[in-house]
């Protein structure tokens, strides 16, 4: 049972909601309800198997982050998702479609099966993710509202959604921006809904407590194995793995990071000890309250030092 978890979990997850998404866009199935579909049916197998085999059985006690995170996922699913992100998009089709009719054809290959497009859309799309999160990492303002995700102190599901709406839209125009504008958005639903799948599926297991091992799939996506270091609290160890769905920029650009002679940390968060609010909305405000937050800039590669006390909202 431990053996079949740690190594058949993930490609079990992957192969079961990117099937059910590839089958059902060509079907009478309601579009618009695959991705919810599939994304219920990840968390609640993530959810699950974290309890059965957890990485570490402290992050499985709460901290005061369930509601908080429960409350992120609804705001960027109902609010950035719903209100903010069509604004954005309908000036981004205009622009494509105005593109199209210069060039007269699409920048994208429109003819490929949507599968085939949703892999072409994933690499161009993490490429601009990849530099907008090292970017993010190291600029003092933008960091202050990346920091919200960093805040947790746990990695369990659900705080995948952990994101202030200023970063996550930064994450959005960062990977939207580029492939509207090369017209892929313009029809291409059922590809859209295969990478929406992916992205879900995998974000929620990324963040997981399950006790997973990818194997060679580590150099191809980012998993929890090389994601936890990324939330370290020592910065030569978090600033890496800045990939989020795909490994091969990190692996290009020397971000890569994944020691075998030790495991991730288990007291993860911001660095220096910083503390946040519990609340969702005090996390709203901290970025516009908190002048002092120190940013991610990668320092030298150092051992890990004693933290110094911790500052607090």
């Amino acid at each position: 049972m431990r053996f079949t978890i740690r190594y058949l979990s993930y490609p079990f997850l992957m192969v079961v909601t990117l099937g059910a998404a590839i089958c059902l866009v060509d079907t009478s199935f309601p579009q618009l309800l695959i991705v919810p579909m599939v994304t219920v049916f990840a968390s609640v197998y993530v959810a699950v198997l974290e309890r059965v085999q957890p990485f570490y059985e402290s992050w499985n006690r709460s901290r005061k982050d369930v509601v908080t995170d429960a409350t992120s996922s609804l705001v960027a699913l109902l609010v950035v998702s719903r209100l903010i992100e069509p604004l954005f998009l309908s000036g981004l089709f205009a622009a494509a479609v105005y593109l199209s009719q210069e060039l007269d054809h699409s920048l994208w290959p429109t003819g490929w099966h949507p599968a085939a497009q949703a892999v072409l859309a994933l690499f161009v799309g993490e490429f601009f993710y990849y530099w907008m999160h090292r970017w993010v990492h190291g600029s003092k303002a933008a960091w202050r509202f990346h920091a919200v995700h960093h805040s947790s102190e746990r990695l369990y599901w659900l705080n995948s959604a952990r994101f202030h709406p200023v970063d996550f839209f930064l994450d959005d125009i960062a990977i939207v921006f580029p492939l509207t504008l090369t017209g892929w958005t313009l029809d291409s639903l059922s590809g859209l809904i295969i990478l929406l799948t992916f992205y879900n599926c995998h974000g929620v297991t990324m963040h997981s407590n399950m006790d997973v091992r990818l194997g060679p799939l580590n150099y191809l996506v980012p998993g929890p194995e090389t994601h936890r270091w990324h939330h370290s609290r020592n910065l030569s160890e978090a600033n890496s793995n800045f990939g989020g769905k795909v490994v091969v920029w990190d692996l290009l650009f020397g971000t890569f990071y994944k020691p075998s002679d030790r495991r991730p940390p288990e007291e993860i968060g911001l660095a220096d000890n910083v503390k946040m609010p519990d609340s969702y909305l005090g996390l709203l405000i901290a970025p516009f309250r908190y002048s002092k937050l120190p940013s991610r800039s990668a320092p030298e590669q150092t051992e890990p030092t004693q933290p110094a006390p911790a500052p607090t909202l």
